[in-house]
């Protein structure tokens, strides 16, 4: 493949890459708008940085149906390059307008430095405006001379031109320089450049849609229900927040607070509603009513925190972080709790020591005890008295730590509210005042909180779970089941007896713990199971375990099996059937007769069940019929 073949109009030339085959800069921007330039600029300089980074590096791209070495296309080691031996870029003697275009968009300062000195304000002013906003010091002064003497005899229509470029080069770190030499030419922002940044494009051109939004507020030339509209509906997170910023500008009225609170109900994205509040913060948009409000209910957790985080002090909004820990949020909770503690309110943290969350209920005694209150008196008053008692009261009691408490707790556990009876019990198992003997009577509690923590304490007992595999309630002995078989290897003859129970939870466990313990099974045992005079729970589980064991001999019993009259025993074995259109091997081995004889006599319906087998179950493996989706090849 040639270059001449590229030198032409091609969607395969960068913008960069077509002045390396030195074409002019108008072949380059095409239509010269604000992003072909930048495009331009970013082109050469990524095409250029290999050499000047002394990187080495290939890359390939699809043309057709052929892949090829992109220096096939543009070999940027033929670009201009700063030569140390002469001190002056390899460029003509003198330079063409393609070199110049090129070393003004180059990887290496001084090759930037040079194409300046040698055009001056020759330059083309797009490229001029963008190396204003150079990194290099030396760089942007030669070009803020030459670009100041273009802007002074250049006309009303080329300066106008620029003002796209100039919003967008602004938001660079030396851009700003640029940006208000073009504007203070112009008069102003121009409305076509705003629109003409907006409609960039790509979905990789957000930051020239970033500096439209920018412009268009900053000049009002779009409002509040455009710049709102972009933040609800723009399609990167960035552009939707810098609407949002346009739009919160400088009122802090009410409508304006109110429109920000709708926007943040019915924006998407959580990290843009965070965003956005930070940024309607920082502002002083929201009032301290509106972030306790946010904080209680919005419907975003990240928002509730944030907005809990950002309440002031004692700024009026006392109620509202007294009003915090009410939230449903447990985070938002411990965040008005710790404010409270510092500020030293002791007499809002009182309620605060009975909160669900022990997080929470640790803030509240930390802080009544820093105070000088007694929170473990506080909370014995109100365990003490049975009409008064919560469960978090009860854990907030045991988290104490004083095996003094025990008694109470005690009394506790026989307490009508389940719930308390269950955090008393796990409080005693806190302060090690209860054996685990002493726990498995607690098992039949009519209340299952009470199980659980029977059940999670008894967890690494295993004689203690096979005790409560007799419990009369059908959720402790499933509990049970499942612990040993998931940490104590519960082998298959030991739940094999649990299938047959009344319960469905607690056969559910038990078909769970045996599929966990198949291979404890041999193949002669499993189908042993599936005989007529087992129960209909065990023969359905011992078919589908057969299914995965590929032996002839389960194949030859799934072939017997085909008519049997318990649903799940016959659609297992049908399905075990099928092995015989593909697993040659499985009728070359032992019983290969019976297999052979079975499958012809059932060939008629072993072909209907093929063609209606699901789609993902079909075997990748290539039949012996010489396919995998046609009719199916019986075994000769």
């Amino acid at each position: 493949m040639t270059r001449e073949r590229f030198l032409g109009p091609s969607q395969y030339l960068h913008r960069g890459e077509r002045l390396l085959h030195g074409k002019d800069t108008a072949s380059a921007v095409g239509a010269g708008r604000a992003e072909d330039w930048a495009q331009l600029d970013s082109d050469v300089f990524s095409g250029t940085l290999d050499r000047v980074a002394g990187w080495s590096g290939r890359s390939t791209f699809l043309l057709g149906a052929h892949w090829f070495d992109r220096r096939e296309v543009a070999d940027w080691d033929t670009a201009p390059y700063w030569d140390e031996e002469t001190g002056a870029p390899s460029w003509g003697r003198p330079p063409t307008p393609a070199e110049l275009a090129l070393g003004l968009c180059h990887a290496d300062p001084r090759v930037r430095a040079a194409a300046l000195d040698e055009a001056g304000p020759t330059a083309p002013p797009p490229l001029l405006l963008l190396r204003c906003a150079d990194g290099d010091e030396a760089v942007r002064d030669r070009a803020r001379a030459a670009f100041t003497a273009v802007l002074a005899t250049t006309d009303d229509d080329t300066a106008r031109a620029l003002a796209a470029l100039a919003l967008r080069v602004g938001a660079r770190r030396h851009g700003r320089w640029g940006r208000d030499a073009v504007l203070a030419r112009t008069g102003g922002v121009p409305r076509d450049a705003v629109r003409e940044l907006r409609a960039s494009g790509d979905h990789d051109r957000w930051d020239a849609r970033k500096a439209g939004i920018r412009a268009g507020a900053e000049a009002g030339i779009l409002d509040d229900d455009a710049l709102y509209g972009l933040a609800l509906t723009a399609r990167d997170a960035s552009e939707r927040l810098e609407a949002l910023r346009g739009a919160l500008g400088t009122r802090r009225d009410a409508p304006a607070r109110a429109r920000f609170l709708a926007f943040l109900e019915a924006c998407e994205g959580s990290e843009v509603r965070v965003l956005a509040l930070r940024y309607a913060a920082e502002a002083g948009l929201p009032s301290p009513d509106d972030l306790a409000a946010l904080a209680l209910g919005h419907r975003d957790r990240h928002v509730r925190r944030l907005a809990a985080r950002l309440l002031p002090g004692r700024t009026g909004a006392e109620a509202a972080l007294a009003a915090l820990p009410g939230a449903a949020d447990a985070v938002v909770r411990a965040t008005g709790v710790a404010r409270l503690r510092a500020e030293g309110r002791a007499d809002l943290l009182v309620p605060h020591l009975t909160d669900p969350s022990p997080w929470v209920r640790g803030l509240a005694r930390d802080g009544l005890r820093e105070a000088g209150g007694d929170p473990r008196a506080r909370l014995r008053a109100l365990c003490a008295d049975p009409a008064a008692v919560t469960p978090p009261a009860v854990a907030g009691l045991a988290e104490e730590g004083h095996t003094e408490d025990a008694p109470l707790l005690r009394t506790l556990a026989r307490h009508p509210d389940g719930a308390v009876r269950a955090r008393a019990l796990g409080g005693l198992r806190r302060l090690g005042a209860l054996e685990d003997a002493e726990l498995v009577p607690w098992a039949d509690d009519p209340d299952p909180r009470v199980g659980a923590v029977v059940l999670r304490a008894l967890r690494d007992d295993p004689e203690a779970l096979r005790g409560l595999l007799g419990s009369p309630h059908a959720r402790v002995r499933a509990r049970a089941l499942t612990l040993l078989s998931h940490r104590h290897a519960l082998g298959w003859d030991g739940a094999l007896p649990h299938l047959a129970d009344p319960a469905p939870e607690v056969a559910r466990a038990a078909r769970r713990a045996l599929r966990r313990r198949s291979r404890q099974a041999s193949t002669e045992r499993l189908i042993a199971c599936t005989g007529p005079r087992e129960a209909p729970a065990l023969r359905t589980l011992a078919a589908r375990l057969l299914r995965h064991r590929y032996e002839p001999a389960s194949l030859l019993h799934a072939l017997r099996l085909l008519d049997d009259p318990l649903p799940g025993v016959r659609d297992a074995a049908r399905a075990q059937a099928l092995r015989v259109v593909w697993d040659r091997k499985a009728a070359e081995g032992p019983h290969a007769d019976d297999i052979r004889a079975l499958a012809e006599a059932n060939a008629e319906r072993i072909a209907v069940w093929w063609a209606e087998r699901p789609t993902s179950r079909r075997p990748r493996r290539k039949s012996p019929g010489g396919g995998r989706g046609g009719t199916p090849t019986l075994p000769a």
